[in-house]
């Protein structure tokens, strides 16, 4: 078992650091879009999305989304720890996104 343990550490550490910097990429590309769409401020009613803009819109949530599987897939062992890994790197990187647009 302790020979497992430092394994699973730098697992947890590697997702961690993962997790952060997707979450802060994600609130970057975020704070870009509003600098683009909304300079002044939000004001009501919103700017709408060009129907070309929600395409691209729905491929970065797809992308985000696809890159959090694939860093559970490469390192769980079996479903379930591919699951968790996904899981606790998406909380991450939720978490550290919020956190990122606080920042900025």
């Amino acid at each position: 078992m302790s020979r497992l343990f430092p394994k699973t550490y730098k697992t947890f550490i590697v997702l961690t650091i993962f997790g952060i910097a997707m979450g802060f990429l994600e609130a970057i590309v975020v704070v870009y879009l509003r600098e683009i769409y909304y300079p002044q401020g939000f004001e009501f009613p919103l700017n709408t999305f060009s129907s070309e803009m929600l395409s691209i819109e729905w491929i970065r949530e797809i992308s985000t989304i696809i890159m959090l599987i694939t860093i559970g897939i490469i390192t769980g062992k079996n479903f379930l720890q591919k699951l968790s890994f996904f899981l606790y790197t998406f909380a991450i990187w939720d978490i550290f996104y919020y956190v990122a647009l606080k920042l900025f």
